[in-house]
């Protein structure tokens, strides 16, 4: 009976103390007699489950992933109601994060701060009637796939609405639109997008609702401003709500106000940048040079044209070199060295025999910030790569003879690929997939616009990652094509073609240079 209306009506401090509760509004009279502070009557939200989860093995891990009867009973009676949701909220906590939630918990080793906006949920209002459905129906719809329960897949679909009817409320509300609660529901909505959602047949639906709640989140978090993080929850959900916006930023190759100087400093005067912040803050350079690009490329003045390069191309290894030196700091705080892409023995001149490539890290957030460095390498070497072809070939006087060895972009992806697997096991939960999102669709992208002739292997591994997460019921794949769609404006009408490569070959100027070219320029 745990969490069930009716067990006491009293206030928070009542129940806490186990006291009696004269039932008193808005403040309990006994709080108020005895100097109290009164935290109020909302109920809080006590995780239960029918089915006790198995932590003691591997073995048990792995069950628990799998597809099983459906552990939900839906109870009619309203009543129940609250005992039902908690129970939904429980089982999905459990399927979101990885098995052995003491590896993200932890204190990472190089300090980075495991918290995201999920956590920070569960500390929220749960009776927020923006926040409620927006949860229950990320619940539902992942318990539903998980444990293929068509009646719980239905109950997110209508939950869902409830969530978009009250979101656009709430957005007129001067007064609620500042709240925790409000951008915490605009984040579910937009991972239910991610994860479960339209299934409509036009191609860039999913895409584009995803990019709308992002947008949206971004909006939100603007208006209340750099000052706006008053408490932990805020500057947690205004951390992850920084990456993502700063994602759509790099994918629309369109800046935001993230990459201002008052929102790189002001939000942290209270509490010191973590070497993730310092990496976001890299990353959200990377659309101001992406447009500068498409800006010369559209330039019909070739003096001017020119003049831009030269300069972008000296922006362009400004940046790297912040980013190397970020790379430098983190790689110092480690017991050894990090390499700075990842390589195979037989690429290291290994003789020994080694079936597979494996990867493997016991501190999961220095993983993700991992995989994330290798995506601003790969974008940032490639952008460097293309300008300096374009330079060399016109004015060789305005860039060095040759390029740096560390300007890899193929080495950077190629690292990606094979980190995939770590992150996509079924012990890591959603957690681990959600994260590696955006990794896995750039690599994607460069694998499929390169000519290079070891391109396409990597592509058939990552392609095999996306299936692998299709059997899991998460469909990964779609999601990353639709938000190409919508992001990418260019259609190939030939059929022949694969669109998905056309555009990835749009987005990325279509001029990368092979790796054996590269090879032969520093030789």
């Amino acid at each position: 009976m745990v969490g069930v209306p009716g067990r006491s009506k009293g206030c928070k401090t009542c129940r806490k103390r186990k006291k009696g509760c004269d039932l008193q509004q808005p403040f309990c009279g006994n709080c108020i007699r005895g100097g109290l502070i009164c935290e109020g009557y909302a109920r809080q939200w006590t995780f239960i489950a029918n089915e006790p989860v198995p932590r003691g093995n591997a073995t048990a891990v792995v069950a628990r992933r799998s597809p099983a009867k459906s552990p939900l009973t839906f109870l009619p009676d309203q009543l129940n109601r609250t005992a039902f949701e908690t129970q939904s909220v429980s089982i999905f906590f459990d399927l979101y994060f990885p098995a052995d939630e003491r590896q993200v918990r932890k204190s990472s080793t190089v300090g980075l701060d495991f918290r995201n906006w999920i956590t920070v949920v569960q500390k929220l209002d749960l009776e927020d009637v923006a926040l409620r459905p927006a949860l229950l129906a990320f619940c539902l719809a992942r318990i539903g796939v998980s444990h293929n329960d068509q009646a719980a897949r239905e109950q997110a679909i209508k939950l869902y609405g409830t969530a978009l009817k009250e979101m656009n409320l709430r957005i007129r509300d001067n007064r609620r639109i500042h709240t925790d609660e409000t951008l915490a529901a605009g984040k579910l909505m937009a991972h239910y997008e991610m994860f479960h959602g339209s299934t409509s047949p036009e191609l860039k639906t999913r895409g584009t609702n995803w990019k709308t709640h992002t947008e949206g989140v971004t909006m939100l978090t603007q208006v209340r401003g750099p000052h706006g993080l008053v408490n932990e929850n805020a500057r947690l959900l205004f951390k992850d709500s920084r990456l993502s916006a700063v994602i759509t930023a790099i994918v629309s190759r369109k800046p935001n106000f993230f990459a201002t100087t008052p929102w790189r400093t002001l939000p942290f005067e209270s509490k010191p940048k973590d070497l993730s912040d310092e990496l976001h803050d890299i990353m959200a350079m990377i659309p101001i040079l992406l447009e500068e690009s498409d800006l010369i490329h559209a330039c019909q003045d070739d003096g001017v044209a020119h003049t831009r390069r030269v300069r972008l191309f000296h922006q362009c290894r400004a940046t790297d070199h912040t980013l190397r030196k970020w790379f430098a700091d983190l790689s110092s705080r480690l017991p050894s060295p990090l390499p700075s892409v990842i390589r195979t023995p037989a690429e290291q001149n290994d003789t020994s025999e080694h079936d597979c490539f494996s990867f493997e890290l016991g501190d999961h957030m220095l993983a993700i910030t991992l995989a994330l460095y290798w995506s601003t390498c790969m974008l940032l070497h490639g952008l460097i790569d293309m300008t300096f072809e374009s330079l060399r070939s016109s004015s060789p006087t305005d860039v060095p003879r040759r390029l740096p060895d560390h300007i890899d972009p193929h080495g950077s992806a190629t690292s990606i690929s094979r980190s995939i697997g770590y992150f996509i096991r079924p012990e890591m939960g959603l957690w681990g997939v959600q994260l590696i999102g955006f990794p896995l669709g750039v690599a994607l992208m460069y694998f499929l616009s390169s000519a290079d002739a070891n391109a396409d292997e990597e592509r058939r591994r990552l392609s095999g990652n996306i299936v692998a997460l299709s059997h899991m019921g998460l469909s990964l794949g779609t999601f990353l094509t639709s938000l190409q769609a919508a992001t990418v404006p260019w259609f190939v009408t030939d059929e022949s073609e694969n669109p998905w490569r056309t555009r990835s070959r749009l987005w990325f100027g279509g001029n990368i240079r092979p790796q054996a070219r590269r090879d032969e320029d520093q030789r």
